[in-house]
């Protein structure tokens, strides 16, 4: 009788929860309490089929039921044991949550990036009572103390790309491993324990993808970076930091500027120890602005700027060919900039104590070879059966020692050409030499006008010159017939005495 009465009051306890256990299933529960309030349910169910479990074996112990109806009782037994123990599993099993706490940038002197990453175990738990109330089912299986702790074990952490455009413009893979080392491994992470770790960045990058797998899960998080604070208020960096460049001509560093705080802030931009002769000129990649400053908008931390030098066309003491000129790109607030003028160099200890951002930078200026190839007269009229001799004047007029200077012609057919001599080992700045031309056409020519192409050729600094070819005129004409010119000739004069002749007899008539 008393079980019986347990048994009714187990079945009115399930009907008061039902609403309950219907509402667990919307959505707007949390996983965890669903999963909780289950546990309740089977707790509840296999409490009520062991009490019905004993009635049915009183009764049959009483010979008033069948053996089938006791089976019956005990399959519904443990049925529910085995849901019981389900939804346990289904508890035990609530995904672990690792959370980022900190993912701060820094980079060192010597350009290297870091990223300092601090993790830490936020998975779901439960507090003493809810602990107590699964423990307290009479009948029921104890809950395992794993509940409680919700420690993590064997935790792989590593950095990947987020996927996209990069700076440069190349499209980047998203999982792609871009940090040393590509894993740091976790022995265990208990409940609100925090664990910092240090990466080495293979690319600089402004936001990472943190991977974390554990228990056969993976977790993904795209994480922007924090900018750690530094000695400077802008940090300087590029990958262009030594460059050549020609004398008249200009060069571009490509420069990227970071700062830590997210504030609206504006910058100068200068160049210190830079010769006076060489002008530049701070270049918005984008616009081709050119730039005296730089704004950061709030939420802002990294742009990219362009330095382009602009050379004289010749050296001097100040620029030497092939020595390096070593200078700064500087940027600073207007407070920094008043302690800055273009009179004096700067030493690392003058920038590193002001705290301006700076970055070292190296340019070499090279000479330039230039070749003027020229005559007193580019044009020769001749005779059938004469030749051409010319002089050619080959003059340095560039910025470097020439070498290996070369004429060559390019003339009709059955036509020759020699040129003497045929090549210049060297010829310095501002120098010249002179080449013979002599240019022979056949001796059965046709009477016109022939063209000589003359082509020159000189390396500087293992670089071909370019030059500019010379077009030689040539005129030939028929030689002269001396007897018919003196018959034509006597022929004039006799026809003139015969006129004077006759005008003196008609005088005297």
């Amino acid at each position: 009788m008393r079980s019986t009465r347990l048994a009714s009051g187990v079945l009115l306890l399930l009907a008061l929860l039902s609403p309950v256990i219907a509402q667990s299933d919307s959505s707007s529960i949390p996983d965890e309490q669903r999963r909780f309030l289950e546990v309740r349910r089977r707790q509840i169910e296999l409490k009520s089929t062991r009490s019905e479990l004993d009635r049915v074996r009183g009764l049959f112990e009483q010979r008033l039921v069948a053996k089938k109806d006791l089976d019956i009782a005990q399959t519904a037994v443990d049925t529910a044991q085995l849901d019981y123990q389900q939804s346990v599993l289904s508890l035990l099993n609530l995904q672990p949550r690792i959370s980022v706490k900190e993912a701060m940038k820094s980079q060192t002197r010597d350009g290297r990036k870091f990223v300092r990453l601090t993790i830490v175990n936020l998975t779901p738990t439960f507090d003493d009572s809810q602990f107590q109330l699964l423990n307290n089912f009479e009948g029921a299986d104890p809950i395992p103390t794993e509940l409680r702790k919700r420690d993590v074990q064997d935790i792989f952490i590593s950095l990947k790309a987020v996927g996209g455009s990069t700076a440069t413009g190349e499209v980047e893979s998203r999982g792609t491993t871009i940090a040393l080392p590509y894993e740091v491994h976790v022995p265990e992470l208990k409940y609100g324990q925090e664990k910092t770790m240090q990466f080495q960045l293979l690319r600089d990058v402004q936001s990472v993808m943190v991977a974390a797998a554990y228990k056969g899960q993976r977790q993904e998080m795209d994480i922007q970076l924090e900018q750690a604070e530094t000695e400077s208020v802008v940090s300087v960096s590029s990958t262009q930091i030594s460059q050549e460049a020609d004398l008249g001509g200009q060069v571009t560093y490509d420069l990227k500027l970071e700062r830590s705080t997210v504030d609206v802030r504006g910058f100068q931009l200068r160049v210190l120890n830079l010769p006076r002769q060489i002008s530049y000129s701070f270049i918005d990649r984008g616009t081709q602005a050119r730039l005296s400053q730089i704004n950061f908008p709030a939420g802002v931390t990294q742009q990219q700027l362009g330095l382009r030098l602009f050379f004289p066309e010749h050296a001097d003491q100040s620029i030497p060919i092939d020595q390096p000129l070593v200078f700064w790109a500087a940027v600073m607030n207007d407070q920094q900039a008043t302690a800055f003028t273009q009179e004096r160099p700067y030493s690392v200890a003058d920038l590193q104590s002001s705290r301006i951002g700076y970055l070292h930078l190296t340019a070499i200026p090279r000479g330039v070879g230039r070749i003027e190839v020229s005559a007193n007269s580019l044009f020769s009229e001749i005779q059938t059966g004469e030749k051409v001799e010319t002089t050619i004047t080959v003059r340095n007029t560039g910025t470097r020692t020439l070498d290996n200077i070369r004429l060559t012609t390019e003339y009709p057919l059955s036509w020759k050409a020699e040129v003497i001599p045929d090549i210049i080992s060297t010829l310095d700045i501002n120098r010249e030499a002179s080449i013979k031309l002599r240019i022979l056409p056949p001796d059965s020519v046709p009477v016109g006008d022939y063209e000589v192409r003359i082509k020159s050729e000189s390396f500087a600094y293992n670089r071909r010159v370019p030059t500019e070819d010379k077009i030689y005129r040539v005129n030939v004409k028929a030689p002269a017939n001396l007897w018919a010119t003196a018959g034509l000739v006597g022929g004039l004069l006799a026809i003139l005495v015969g006129i004077v002749v006759f005008g003196v007899k008609l005088t005297k008539r």
